[in-house]
């Protein structure tokens, strides 16, 4: 039986999921009832990298509160709203909880045609795309855990931990910058920040 090492502050279906000695998470049934598998899927491959396994470590803490919850009405495949100025301003402030909204939309990829083979290094399965997501919209979150308001694409310290994450992630020509939010808004059919380079 593999021990439980560590009760993160993300929220699925109310409850923290834990992550075993691997950091890899174990849901419950109630997690597992309240969520699509892709989500799951992809918050276990975003666990099995290196840049995210130091963010779920950053997020173990009683300070943070991140609950995630599927809306098939996104435009996007997820959103990290920027919280209000109190949860930023608070971010020096360790004896407050800081708590944070993750918006995945697992519906929103649409399976590749029968027959067809994805194209290298892009999103083949609902779960690559749910990593993308997971990786880029808790990117958001941590910026926001310092205090660190919108926009965030433009930073190069953003742009450097994204490379890094989609990277080990095996899919290191996606991006995520305001040209992919840009584009969503005028097609309205293009994931929010997954593009070629």
């Amino acid at each position: 039986m593999l021990s439980i090492v560590c009760l993160c502050s993300i929220l699925i279906a109310g409850e923290g999921v834990r992550f075993d000695a691997g950091l890899r998470p174990q849901f419950t049934a109630r997690q597992i009832a309240g969520s699509s598998e892709a989500t799951r899927a992809g918050l276990a491959q975003l666990a099995a990298t290196e840049h995210g396994r130091k963010l779920i470590e950053y997020f173990n803490n009683a300070e943070f509160q991140v609950s995630v919850t599927e809306d098939t009405s996104e435009d996007g495949v997820g959103r990290a709203p920027q919280p209000g100025i109190a949860t930023l301003v608070a971010a020096t402030d360790h004896s407050k909880t800081k708590e944070f909204d993750l918006l995945l939309n697992p519906a929103f990829f649409r399976t590749l045609p029968k027959g067809m083979a994805p194209l290298p290094n892009q999103p083949s399965s609902a779960a690559d795309v749910m990593a993308l997501a997971w990786a880029g919209e808790m990117l958001h979150i941590y910026f926001y855990a310092q205090g660190i308001s919108l926009p965030h694409h433009a930073r190069e310290d953003f742009q450097d931990d994204w490379q890094t994450i989609v990277t080990e992630l095996g899919m290191p020509t996606m991006t995520h910058d305001d040209g992919d939010e840009r584009a969503v808004m005028r097609r309205r059919a293009t994931v929010r920040f997954i593009g070629r380079r």
